[in-house]
């Protein structure tokens, strides 16, 4: 398996300011697991509300990572809390996320502005 930064996602945000919105997704299947991501908030305000799931074209849709009321740059570990086959959590144990699907970054309650937010995604496959 190889670990590697896909393109990065550029997600221009429309709308009003502290409510503008927008996505961005990969434009193809990314089978693999997903490591981390780079959130560059470029200008958004503290209120600024970052989404990264699937995009529900292979699967359901499902939500990777959620940042809310964020604007400070920085790396996100992606993972996900496994369970037993009881479905009990599984104390202090964490899993990066398993996908075949496309990948979609959402924005929220940010500011309107062009690549207001950069998200950049570190995979292995």
């Amino acid at each position: 398996m190889t670990i590697r930064a896909l393109a990065a996602l550029k997600v221009t945000t429309a709308g009003d300011a502290g409510a503008a919105a927008g996505t961005a997704d990969t434009g193809r299947v990314i089978a693999g697991e997903v490591l981390g991501a780079y959130i560059d908030y470029t200008s958004q305000p503290g209120t600024t509300d970052v989404t990264l799931r699937t995009k529900g074209t292979a699967l359901p849709s499902y939500n990777l990572l959620v940042v809310t009321n964020g604007n400070t740059d920085g790396f996100f570990p992606v993972r996900a809390s496994p369970v037993d086959l009881a479905n009990a959590a599984i104390t202090n144990s964490h899993a990066p996320f398993v996908v075949a699907d496309e990948l979609e970054v959402s924005v929220a309650q940010g500011d309107a502005i062009a690549d207001g937010v950069v998200v950049h995604l570190l995979i292995r496959d």
